[in-house]
């Protein structure tokens, strides 16, 4: 149903690859037109995004972002602006944001960031100036992120930074088809399988996952870890797996179109992250009902819920998490309760009808706010201290499980 004050939505997007921004961005655009806001998508040309949505969406415009100031791409950001009677502009990036920011100053347009990494903003007089003037607001995925961009940020006002934590439709992983991954790679039926979602990098861990992953082969040689995604480590995976004669251990798969199929084929997810904005993995793990074992970092305690949805490991330990992965294949009956816990919680707190909600509210207080308006009682964004403060974490107020070790 179309609201009474349409949109007209314009999201700026640079990157070349495929993440949990690009999930979340193409899920926001869609559901956005289909509330009755017009939508449109700057991105990178042959980019992971351009790609995955060529067909899908009227409004792509490839479009390449050259050099934070470039006066071209400004004027011809601007004239998009100006010539689809743009209301709102939603950036990811700095440098998004200079470009968006002065593009959006001479066309006054509000441009908002959605801040998807958990990174300090340097405290430069060039990201007061764009953070803390032409942004008109802010939107952080965890209170993680929110602290971390406080803390390296003091001059930035609070109220204009709001928490909308991200949010999965559990329809889409609770049903889904077992994929036949396993029966397609010959693995035993006795084989525990974790799977691993996401961009292989160094920020996701990768180092540390495959040691933990050599060091818990030597206790259970029928573990198996199989790799979804793509990213600058695929090389040094394979060397890895082929220096330690893991190649019957570490599968990797590149990317996976059907992320709810694959979860539903593996025993337990592993998310070693160094540190995450929103581990949108996590969240895909617990809607499809698999225990996670992750890095005790950043926003992932806040998702997982350590001895109750899953098991949190220190950061960059391969022990930690080597022994960690050990003793959750030997405990099905542990690995299946943390599970159905996990994906109660991703019911509770990350239906993606939240994210939806509370995403057209800050997108229209900003709007309005730039314009001076006063914000009608179905648009507003409170910013009251306690929804500022942290969460409470343990909604399911069962005991915690036990993890023999």
């Amino acid at each position: 149903m179309a609201r009474e004050r349409p949109m007209n939505i314009l999201f700026v997007n640079s990157n070349r690859e495929w993440g949990g921004g690009e999930v979340w961005l193409t899920t926001i655009a869609a559901e956005m037109s289909r509330r009755g806001h017009r939508v449109a998508i700057v991105c990178r040309p042959g980019s992971a995004l351009c790609k995955k949505l060529s067909g899908q969406h009227e409004s792509v415009i490839p479009f390449r972002l050259s050099g934070d100031f470039n006066p071209a791409t400004v004027v011809r950001l601007y004239s998009i602006l100006v010539k689809r009677k743009i209301s709102l502009v939603c950036v990811h990036t700095e440098k998004e944001l200079r470009i968006a920011g002065m593009a959006g100053a001479l066309a006054r347009v509000p441009v908002v960031v959605s801040q998807d990494v958990d990174v300090p903003v340097k405290n430069s007089h060039l990201n007061r100036l764009f953070y803390g003037k032409l942004a008109s607001a802010i939107m952080v995925n965890s209170y993680a992120t929110r602290n971390t961009l406080l803390s390296a940020a003091p001059w930035l006002q609070t109220q204009r930074t709001h928490v909308v934590w991200k949010g999965v439709d559990l329809s889409a992983y609770g049903g889904a088809e077992k994929s036949g991954i396993r029966g397609d790679l010959n693995l035993a039926a006795d084989d525990i399988v974790a799977g691993f979602v996401g961009r292989l990098d160094e920020q996701k861990g990768i180092p540390t996952l495959l040691e933990a992953v050599r060091l818990a082969v030597s206790i259970n040689p029928h573990f198996r870890l199989l790799i979804a995604g793509e990213g600058n480590l695929n090389e040094y995976i394979r060397e890895f797996s082929s220096s330690y004669h893991l190649s019957r251990n570490i599968f990797l798969l590149g990317f996976i179109q059907n992320i709810p199929a694959f979860l539903q084929a593996v025993d337990f997810v592993v998310v070693p992250s160094y540190w995450e904005g929103f581990c949108y993995s996590a969240l895909e793990a617990m809607a499809a009902g698999k225990a996670v074992v992750g890095s005790n970092t950043s926003s992932i305690p806040e998702l997982v819920v350590h001895n109750s949805t899953g098991i949190l490991v220190p950061p960059r330990s391969p022990e930690d998490l080597a022994g960690t992965i050990s003793a959750i294949c030997s405990q099905p009956v542990l690995r299946e309760e943390m599970g159905r816990r996990g994906r109660e919680r991703a019911r509770l707190l990350f239906p993606v009808r939240i994210m939806h909600d509370k995403t057209e509210e800050f997108f229209q207080t900003a709007i309005d706010a730039f314009h001076h308006s006063v914000p009608s009682a179905k648009s507003r964004v409170t910013s009251s201290p306690d929804r500022q403060s942290l969460p409470v974490l343990e909604v399911i107020k069962d005991d915690s499980l036990p993890l023999t070790r």
